[in-house]
């Protein structure tokens, strides 16, 4: 019998899922960079322990009590390594989200991503369990603060970046 490892961070149905939870965080429509970063981390948490952050923000984050990836289960790639390899599922599972009219083709023009009126997903209670809510709440208000930390900030704070 053959058996095959799945890996969440490559599933375009799980991308899907965990771009939607994120967006429902969000207080303001993201740009595809800044919610792809958000997306990464949500995907793999244990690599916020690599990412620089303030001193308040990594009370919060610790408080989360989540595993650092010297002791976890997974080993995982160098953060840009993994970054740069989810990208494909990633563009797929926006350009998915925008074919089925869950994202907003408006905004999407600008080059922002929203839930469009005609989404499915009515709250962020749908999309996942409350330990995942927990860290997704932290990614988007904490971590990554407001828009005018910017990209630039952000690409400094995780050393995740793409040539775009």
């Amino acid at each position: 019998m053959n058996s095959h490892l799945w890996y969440p961070q490559l599933d375009l149905i799980d991308t899907i899922r965990r771009l939607a939870t994120l967006l429902r965080a969000f207080t303001s429509a993201p740009g595809f960079e800044r919610l792809c970063i958000a997306d990464f981390y949500l995907a793999n948490p244990p690599l916020l322990h690599h990412a620089s952050m303030p001193a308040e923000v990594r009370k919060v984050f610790l408080s989360l009590q989540i595993t650092k990836p010297e002791k976890s289960f997974l080993t995982y790639p160098s953060a840009p390594l993994l970054f740069r390899r989810m990208e494909p599922t990633q563009k797929d599972a926006v350009d998915a989200m925008l074919g089925r009219g869950l994202l907003s083709n408006d905004l999407a023009m600008s080059g922002k991503y929203w839930l469009s009126k005609t989404s499915v997903v009515q709250s962020l209670s749908d999309l996942g369990n409350e330990e995942e809510l927990k860290l997704c709440r932290f990614i988007v208000e904490a971590f990554l603060g407001p828009e005018d930390i910017g990209n630039l900030e952000l690409k400094r704070r995780t050393g995740l970046s793409r040539v775009m």
